[in-house]
């Protein structure tokens, strides 16, 4: 069997569809991880790149602490003495701060022109002149222990790039699959090759195995490139266990559950690898009924991104909810954690039961496509 499963992965390898479709995907990464971390919005704020991130680690180095109306208190007082501040050191923009002080300065008010008409008149606007709103007064959820502030730009940046590599993925495992059943079909050889010694069990079986193993592969090498990535540009790992609700990038502020960044992002990678392995069953389903590669190609996309359409027609009720247990509805950092909390958007009534269901399903579905494409083969060859 291990020699069966080698060869098919040989041939999925050697393939100069699959070659050359990897050599893009792996151009794209380079421009995912480019963007997303050496020309974020933090990298670029300041003079030269690098001067915004400079400042938001001092800023944060400082602000990182329970998250209470004293500390939001605190972190805007300090943001307007620097904005207010004529030193030649503070010209990068200070993110962080903007972002907490957009939620917490009072809407009625122009906070920033009314401290750049005080420095035009040599004054100051202090914290106390300014009615903040509290942390009930937003809506931010309480639990028993005080939630947590710290870095969360960095790991919104994060977030954003796992999202794009979620697709990015998602083409390559298409494409790879794409390629199984199709592929001898294309040439008539499946006659021949479900006729041999191990065409009736042990080669379906390795053409299901291979490609997943591969696309399984390719899944986590890309995940750890982008990890080993944002470690470098996050200068470590600063921020892992903030509160998800004071994301202020995502703005989740009554986000039902106690999760901090690092337990988000776990989660978010392991639904993206259950999602891709589903991806795979239904790719690999559709390779085994199409006569052409590019057939199965072209079908296979249509389905992956069709329940995102769908979803432009059935805005509410349970053909809704169902179609956001599909990978394109859900792999967001925004749609994965406000749809699978919804008790109007989701199927159940917690986050970790949709986590859970929606886990349970996708495995469910690669399953059951393997075994009918198993079986269909079998029935091909006794024809």
């Amino acid at each position: 069997m291990r020699t069966i499963i080698k060869c098919e992965l040989d041939k999925i390898i050697q393939n100069k569809s699959f070659v050359g479709g990897l050599i893009v995907s792996f151009v794209v990464l380079a421009g995912i991880l480019f963007i997303g971390f050496y020309y974020s919005q933090i990298n670029i704020s300041g003079e030269k790149i690098g001067d915004g991130r400079k400042l938001y680690q001092e800023v944060v180095k400082v602000s990182t602490g329970d998250f209470t109306d004293q500390k939001v208190k605190d972190i805007l007082s300090n943001y307007i003495d620097r904005f207010q501040s004529t030193d030649v050191d503070n010209k990068a923009a200070d993110l962080f701060s903007w972002q907490i002080g957009d939620t917490f300065f009072p809407q009625d008010e122009d906070i920033y022109s009314k401290m750049n008409e005080a420095v035009a008149q040599n004054e100051k606007v202090t914290i106390d002149q300014l009615k903040l709103k509290t942390l009930k007064e937003v809506g931010f959820t309480q639990f028993e222990t005080p939630l947590k502030i710290g870095s969360h730009v960095t790991w919104y940046d994060l977030y954003k790039v796992t999202n794009q590599l979620f697709i990015l993925t998602s083409m390559i495992t298409i494409l790879i699959c794409s390629l199984v059943f199709s592929g001898d079909t294309a040439r008539n050889m499946n006659q021949l090759l479900l006729s041999t010694k191990f065409g009736r069990n042990k080669l379906t079986l390795s053409k299901i195995i291979s490609p997943t193993l591969i696309s399984v592969f390719v899944f986590l090498l890309i995940q750890v490139i982008s990890f080993v990535s944002f470690y470098i540009y996050n200068s470590g790992f600063n921020g892992w266990d903030t509160s998800i609700q004071t994301n202020f990038s995502l703005k989740l502020f009554s986000f039902p559950v106690e999760i901090n960044h690092l337990q988000v992002y776990l989660l978010l990678v392991a639904f993206h690898f259950i999602s891709m392995l589903s991806i795979v069953g239904g790719t690999l389903y559709v390779s085994s009924i199409t006569r052409s590669p590019f057939s199965s190609l072209i079908i296979a996309l249509s389905l992956f991104f069709l329940p995102k359409a769908l979803t432009e027609f059935f805005k509410r009720g349970i053909v809704y909810q169902v179609l956001n247990l599909f990978p394109i509805n859900n792999y967001s950092i925004e749609n994965f954690l406000s749809l699978l909390s919804s008790k109007q958007d989701f199927l159940l009534n917690s986050f970790v039961q949709n986590i859970v269901l929606a886990m349970v399903v996708l495995l469910v579905t690669k399953m059951i496509l393997d075994v009918i494409v198993y079986k269909r083969m079998k029935k091909y060859q006794n024809t």
